[in-house]
This record gives structure tokens, C-alpha cells and sequence, in this order.
């Protein structure tokens, strides 16, 4: 009886985990669709790759092992770690910046302008290698 409930709690863990990282990922995606920043595209990325081996754990707590899906959830949540992002907020009120709403909204032609230049950087640094 007692196993059971620990089960539940380490069910509740895991989606708990799951929902919180898919949050994290659509903010990341929202963000990088109005201001065209990669590192948010990165940090979406990430999301999807931590939400995959989240729910993978979660369904292996009660069929498996617990300590195993259990690591599996944790090694999720270190890949979905915050990495360096460039500063979008400046105004934002702490709803607004929930939601993932920037003050900074840039056009299509200004993300690829940025985007272009980050390529030519990534050229120079591989020749100079």
C-alpha cells in the first residue's frame, strides 16, 4: 500500500515535470518567433528533447522501475537548463513576461539580416580552425 502511493507521488513528480518544461518550451518558442533570437530556438529545442525523456520516465515508473524513470525525469530537467539568452524584456510587467510576451518585436527582414551575420561569424571562426 504504501509502494502504491510512492508511485503515485513519483507519477505526479513526472508530470509535473512534464507540464512545467512544455510551458517552458512554448514560452521559448514564442519568444523566438517574435524576436528571432537563437538561443531561444535552442532553448525550444531543448524543451522537446527534455519533454520526451520526462514523459518516457513517467511511463516507466509504474512498468518498469521507479528509479529509473525517476532518472530519466531528473536527466530531462538538466538538459532543459536555462542557457545564456539575450535580454528581451525590459518593460514587462512579471504576467507579461509569463505569457513570453517582449518588448521587443523585431521584422522578418531584421531576423534575417542577424541571421545572415551569425552565419558569416560561424564561417570565420571554422577557417580560422
Amino acid at each position: 500500500m504504501v509502494e502504491l502511493n510512492l508511485i503515485n507521488l513519483y507519477i505526479g513528480i513526472g508530470i509535473f515535470a512534464y507540464i512545467a518544461i512544455l510551458y517552458l518550451t512554448y514560452r521559448d518558442m514564442r519568444i523566438f518567433r517574435r524576436t528571432g533570437y537563437f538561443s531561444y530556438r535552442k532553448g525550444a529545442f531543448k524543451g522537446i528533447i527534455a519533454s520526451t525523456l520526462v514523459l518516457l520516465g513517467t511511463f516507466l515508473i509504474p512498468s518498469v522501475s521507479d528509479i529509473l524513470g525517476l532518472a530519466l525525469i531528473f536527466v530531462g530537467l538538466m538538459i532543459n537548463q536555462k542557457g545564456k539568452r539575450e535580454q528581451v524584456f525590459t518593460n514587462a510587467n512579471a504576467f507579461d513576461r509569463f505569457l513570453g510576451k517582449t518588448d521587443i518585436v523585431r521584422t522578418p527582414e531584421e531576423i534575417k539580416e542577424d541571421y545572415l551575420k551569425q552565419q558569416e561569424e560561424l564561417e570565420k571562426k571554422k577557417k580560422k580552425r
